[in-house]
């Protein structure tokens, strides 16, 4: 209050070209938040090695000077019931918001803790945004937001190195200049500032500035996706920290900014398609189910079958036609097609999951894949349709 009150006095505002935001005022009100913001609805049980009575982001940043990992995970939740008006502003406009909660986190740490060495400057991640999107239903309104969105990552890429900060050198006068990249873009001196000589500056690139940086295809949900449709992919690309932390089969919670790109006619020409592209920049990554099928824990499923028809199962297990027995059993209103059937029933059932991790080989999948072809008409789409209906996620 006393920040805005004097900038109303001066008569001067430093806000964001293109928004609403006040930088000093946002700045501010975020160091209100983490001072003074107390959970109502926390469970020791969640917070263990907290005092629920105390602020909970000063207690964060205890454990990251203990730790020295410079990262506050921020839940938007947290930040709507404190400030909504804040937390529009997280929404609205992330690419600007961030980077100034980024600064106000570093200065309320390094106040408490000046004697602090972190690797390098604390940075805010936000997730849970309340603003959580079906992959289906991104908009173009949603570009530049930020958003969370779930899936299932089916493939990751190898560490692509991402230019940071450039370096020419004059091949006149050997003059070096340093230029950082602004949104993927290099803005090559045109001359150089000690001989003005022009298209001199040569780039170097063993001396340039390189970040990490992977690309994630994210894969919708089966069970968010409608009946025999075709899942729908997004591109994700993580940065720095980001990067490896998720590997394909892992159901996640992204939160991110929604971006949109051009595409170059011909790469070398500056002409671009009038359809753009769209990826997401990931800040914050939550798994919401890493555990696969063959290593559920004891305890995190609720008991389905009663101790007589385990007893049952049991039994039929012993039989020595019970192969027979269940494919016989799958979509019986399909007559014969019984090697098709007993292939599926091996699908649903999957194999015993391999582990060579000790000979470095990691681990190998145990579900198989089957290719189904056949003439029009005998049933394909009717046996698939009896699998989707046993078991909702087997589609």
């Amino acid at each position: 209050d006393d920040v805005i009150a004097s900038e109303h006095s001066d008569g001067q505002k430093l806000v964001i070209w293109g928004t609403d935001v006040n930088v000093a005022s946002c700045k501010e009100s975020f160091k209100r938040f983490l001072q003074r913001f107390i959970d109502p609805t926390a469970k020791e049980e969640e917070n263990i090695g907290l005092d629920l009575n105390e602020p909970l982001y000063m207690q964060r940043l205890d454990e990251i000077n203990l730790i020295g990992e410079p990262f506050l995970n921020l839940n938007c939740d947290h930040l709507k019931s404190f400030d909504e008006n804040l937390y529009r502003q997280l929404m609205c406009y992330p690419q600007e918001v961030i980077p100034t909660f980024d600064m106000a986190v570093n200065e309320v740490f390094f106040e408490r803790y000046p004697d602090s060495i972190l690797e390098h400057q604390i940075q805010v991640r936000p997730y849970n945004a309340l603003k959580t999107r079906n992959m289906r239903s991104l908009n173009p309104e949603d570009i530049d937001q930020l958003i969370t969105i779930s899936g299932m990552v089916i493939r990751t890429s190898q560490l692509i190195p991402e230019m940071q900060e450039a370096f020419f050198k004059c091949q006149v006068c050997g003059f070096t200049a340093r230029v950082e990249i602004d949104r993927g873009r290099i803005a090559e001196p045109s001359a150089c500032k000690n001989c003005n000589t022009t298209h001199s500056m040569n780039l170097i690139h063993n001396r340039s500035l390189f970040s990490d940086k992977q690309m994630i295809k994210l894969q919708e949900s089966p069970e968010d996706m409608p009946a025999g449709q075709t899942p729908y992919t997004i591109i994700l690309f993580a940065h720095n920290d980001l990067v490896d932390k998720v590997q394909p089969g892992d159901r996640v919670n992204i939160t991110g900014i929604y971006r949109a790109v051009p595409v170059r006619v011909i790469p070398r020409m500056s002409s671009v398609r009038s359809v753009y592209k769209t990826h997401i920049d990931v800040i914050h990554y939550c798994k919401t189910d890493s555990k696969r099928l063959h290593r559920i824990e004891e305890g995190t499923v609720p008991k389905m079958f009663m101790e007589e028809r385990e007893k049952m199962l049991q039994v039929l297990s012993q039989k020595p036609d019970i192969y027979d027995r269940l494919s016989s059993a799958l979509a019986p209103s399909i007559y014969e097609h019984e090697d098709i059937k007993k292939g599926i029933l091996l699908q649903l059932f999957g194999g015993s999951r391999k582990d060579f991790s000790h000979t470095g080989r990691g681990n190998f999948r145990a579900e198989i894949n089957i290719l189904l072809c056949g003439d029009p008409g005998t049933s394909k789409s009717q046996l698939l349709q009896y699998v989707y209906n046993l078991v909702p996620r087997g589609q």
